[in-house]
């Protein structure tokens, strides 16, 4: 069961333990925590601490204080990290805390695999599938002429940036890898390259160099999205040649077709 009320979050976990065979709950407000665990008997609970009508530590010790609860493992999972924080949590009784910037979907999916005494090949897989092909489906929307390159290693994000991209007339190509996506930008045609900074093969630092010093991609616009965004790899990122950088899970897949637009606007005076 996942306490959490963020859509983008809850979208991608709920996607990605699902594909991999757990089943999934997904619980948005906080007071309803506890009867729906009471309901549901879930086998680990994931807890947000900031939840807009009751606060994780609340949560925890309300769930805590019911008999047939008190053996459930609970892991607070969030952004708040602070020593205090986690001490509370573990006053309280939670089993361990997660900080949500620290695990990509799929570093997730395999620590609650451990917690849980799972090893990959005992989890059932979902039917929905966990690959996807090179290129991302195409949509129903007609071509605005633009093709978009999405270098990421994380299945969900491909999807789920990728989907939106081509519900917006876009076509998009993935590459799972940093050197298997300089290989494809080589090609050219591209109007942008979304790229992860942490990927098999090549990290998103050395990718920007290469991108920028290659005469196909030294002027297509380059999105950085990154699970971590400390002011010192947003600078390296930016000075290395990348437009902009978000964290993946605080700009919606909307959010990034529109700033793609508004940079191939800038970029070479036309609109998608």
């Amino acid at each position: 069961m996942i306490v959490e009320d963020d859509p983008m979050l809850i979208e991608i976990y709920e996607k990605k333990l699902t594909n991999v065979g757990f089943e999934v709950k997904i619980v948005t407000a906080g007071k309803a925590a506890k009867d729906e665990a009471l309901d549901w008997r879930p086998d680990l609970i994931l807890l947000d601490v900031v939840l807009p009508d009751m606060d994780g530590f609340e949560i925890l010790e309300a769930v805590k204080k019911e008999q047939e609860l008190r053996d459930i493992p609970i892991y607070v999972f969030s952004n708040l990290s602070a020593k205090e924080d986690m001490e509370r949590a573990t006053s309280l009784g939670a089993a361990g805390f997660l900080t949500k910037s620290s695990f990509t979907p799929s570093q997730l999916a395999d620590e609650l695999k451990k917690i849980m005494g799972h090893e990959t090949s005992q989890l059932p897989q979902a039917s929905s599938p966990t690959s996807f092909p090179d290129a991302v489906p195409e949509a129903k929307k007609e071509s605005n002429g633009h093709k978009i390159l999405i270098i990421e290693d994380e299945d969900v994000f491909i999807e789920m940036f990728g989907d939106k991209l081509k519900q917006e007339g876009f076509k998009v190509l993935a590459a799972k890898n940093g050197r298997w996506g300089l290989k494809e930008a080589e090609k050219g045609g591209f109007s942008c390259i979304l790229l992860d900074m942490m990927m098999p093969a090549m990290n998103g630092y050395e990718a920007i160099q290469e991108l920028r010093a290659n005469e196909n991609t030294k002027n297509v616009p380059i999105i950085i999205l990154s699970n971590s965004a400390l002011d010192s790899e947003v600078k390296k990122a930016l000075d290395l040649g990348a437009d902009a950088y978000h964290i993946k899970t605080q700009i919606t897949p909307g959010e990034v077709v529109e700033e793609v637009k508004e940079l191939i606007k800038a970029k070479f005076g036309t609109n998608s």
